[in-house]
């Protein structure tokens, strides 16, 4: 990839329509399961790193293209808890029945925090999906950060957060179309709550009430008000952008500075239709907080 830069680039091989003036954008004009050139290749990473989240429409991908896709960008990780394809154990199928309400995630997150080396990035097909709602809702960690006073950025600076994966059933078990990995025991890592991206050099909150329970060197109910706050700050509307999805969508993210969340919108209609999807997860480093990354620059 070019060195980064957070000026406006101008495609010439891809299409690209911006979602909203926060994050997100839609990619056209192109077809992933055709050969990809250097110069088409490079602006996908461009926009992947302007955007944090893209969306290639009208895709008809085999499990192998979205696992050699996918794989363009990093290693691909099977999913700790849930049992992937039996060719391809990297790729698994998040599948909702119809008339099933629970929902695969209740808060904003991002994937795996409790692993020392969360994700880089995924991709989510559209195998199945109802004809309107279902929609994944998505915020920019950037902006987050951002956003905050400079006196919470101060406090913020050298803190930790203690993420837990929580009880491993709750990723398979509930759903009568998905199966457990067979992997029992929770999971935990400790994370700074503002990570450096190691492209960009921006910094991030790295935070969520899905997986972050408390700060560490504080109790939980010292870290509640923290964490809540932060919570309630990153999902703030207009710091985000909402996917719709339709069969053949790829969805694209950065996880490292992305928070994501299904929208369990199944009333009516859409509670009648079956809702498929197929996740592939790109192996990340560890995260990289402030002192470190200024460490990194000195040496």
């Amino acid at each position: 990839m070019k060195q980064w830069s957070d000026e406006m680039t101008e495609y010439k091989k891809i299409t690209v329509k911006p979602i909203t003036g926060a994050m997100g954008a839609e990619i056209t004009n192109i077809d992933l399961t055709s050969g990809i050139d250097s110069e088409t290749w490079t602006e996908i990473q461009d926009a992947w790193a302007n955007y944090l989240v893209l969306i290639f429409r009208d895709q008809d991908l085999t499990d192998q293209q979205q696992f050699d896709f996918t794989q363009r960008f990093g290693k691909l990780i099977p999913h700790p808890y849930v049992k992937g394809l039996p060719e391809i154990p990297e790729i698994f199928k998040i599948i909702r029945e119809p008339g099933e309400s629970y929902s695969w995630d209740g808060f904003y997150h991002s994937d795996l925090m409790f692993l020392k080396k969360p994700p880089l990035g995924a991709t989510l097909y559209a195998k199945e999906c109802p004809p309107y709602g279902a929609d994944t809702a998505f915020t920019n960690m950037y902006l987050a950060y951002e956003t905050l006073s400079e006196g919470m950025k101060a406090l913020l600076d050298g803190l930790e957060g203690e993420n837990e994966s929580g009880n491993p059933e709750k990723y398979s078990n509930k759903y009568q179309s998905m199966e457990e990995l067979g992997k029992k025991g929770a999971m935990g890592a400790v994370h700074p709550l503002v990570r450096v991206h190691p492209v960009t050099g921006k910094k991030a909150l790295f935070s969520s009430l899905a997986f972050t329970k408390r700060i560490k060197g504080m109790t939980d109910k010292e870290s509640a008000p923290i964490l809540n706050y932060l919570y309630e700050h990153s999902i703030q509307a207009h710091l985000g952008c909402r996917l719709e999805w339709k069969k053949g969508s790829l969805a694209l993210w950065d996880n490292r500075v992305c928070l994501h969340h299904a929208v369990a919108d199944y009333f009516g209609e859409v509670a009648k239709h079956r809702r498929v999807m197929q996740r592939a997860t790109i192996e990340g480093e560890e995260p990289i907080s402030i002192k470190g990354y200024k460490a990194m620059q000195v040496s």
